[in-house]
């Protein structure tokens, strides 16, 4: 071999290293979100960008265990993520024919009025209002502006229903090809269900789509018949006093009953923590143990649990501690349940 065809051969060995190398990274583009991005619900929607035939699996997870599989079909990739609140740290792992050629990875803060130890951010992380930025790539196969029927009444007449996805009906609202994950969950709310997003949310805001005025004065603008009766009431609760409706409610969907963000009993003692062993109901004049707050049939609501709205009222009420039934007294209230008990 001459000296010439010896240092062609190694050059070429040379460049197919550099590119194996560079093919080895710099292959997932995330478009949304950024890094360090806040959020305050729990579906994230994920873009990537990919090179056609550069990976064929990706595999997400987070530091919670959620993990998700997707077979790319083209150079776009979206899809929608499970956030937890607080930390997300989500792991965007490429691989060819078995071999990681790419990772990235970006931060996610799910910001939560419910759980205090999530109500502030981390240092340097912000919201992201993707709607307000520059969405060339996804503009190429979505359409991110209202259109006419957007923005026109309601009126389920006109919900088209040419597709059906998971057994929902598809409508002609622009917001469906990207948030159609909340149909997957058990309640959804009635605007969402119907695709109304305008209902709530304002097209023509900064950022785009916020809602801009607080969670009563939007939810009280249906609820009418509520907000009627909760502020006639004396002693009205805490979320609803100052307009928080969402830190009890997901005003998209939920998997529990009145879209609850956690099963009731777990919602209520997410903040009035100190109250799950019943001790608060009976103190040490009974008994020592408290009284049930759960796992016991409820013996007025039929079929159901007893949990704290059992006793409770969690909007408003016209007696103290939010109690029940139109009670004065303590004793009263016990005798809704224990009446045909008799006092030794």
């Amino acid at each position: 071999m001459s000296v010439k065809t010896a240092i062609a051969c190694l050059l070429s060995i040379i460049a197919a290293i550099i590119l194996r190398t560079d093919a080895a990274g710099n292959i997932i583009t995330v478009y949304y979100p950024p890094d360090k991005t806040v959020m305050e619900f729990g579906l994230l929607n994920i873009s990537l960008g990919m090179p056609i035939h550069a990976a064929d699996f990706i595999e997400v997870k987070s530091n919670h265990g959620l993990r998700q599989e997707i077979v790319p079909g083209s150079e776009n990739i979206c899809f929608t993520f499970i956030l937890e609140p607080g930390m997300n740290n989500i792991e965007i792992i490429a691989s060819k024919e078995g071999k990681v050629v790419d990772t990235s990875v970006i931060g996610v803060f799910r910001r939560s009025d419910l759980i205090s130890a999530y109500r502030k951010p981390p240092p340097g992380y912000v919201k992201s209002a993707f709607h307000s930025g520059d969405n060339e790539k996804c503009e190429q196969c979505h359409t991110l502006k209202p259109s006419e029927i957007d923005r026109m009444p309601l009126n389920l007449a006109q919900i088209k229903r040419d597709s059906k996805d998971s057994g929902q009906l598809k409508p002609a609202s622009t917001c469906y090809s990207c948030h159609k994950g909340i149909m997957k969950y058990t309640y959804v709310h009635g605007p969402a269900s119907v695709w109304s997003c305008l209902s709530c949310h304002d097209a023509d805001a900064i950022p785009t789509y916020k809602v801009k005025v607080t969670d009563t004065e939007v939810c009280f603008s249906c609820h009418t018949e509520q907000k009627s009766s909760w502020y006639s009431k004396k002693f009205i609760h805490g979320p609803v006093n100052v307009g928080k409706c969402a830190i009890c409610h997901n005003p998209h969907a939920s998997d529990y009953p009145f879209h609850l963000n956690k099963p009731s009993w777990d919602l209520c003692i997410t903040c009035h923590y100190e109250k799950r062993t019943g001790l608060h109901v009976l103190g040490d004049t009974f008994s020592s143990k408290g009284h049930p707050t759960r796992g016991k049939p409820d013996p007025v609501r039929k079929g159901k649990e007893l949990n704290c709205a059992s006793c409770h009222d969690p909007h408003a009420s016209d007696f103290p501690h939010l109690w029940q039934f139109d009670v004065e007294s303590l004793l009263e209230l016990c005798k809704k349940c224990h009446g045909d008990k008799k006092v030794r």
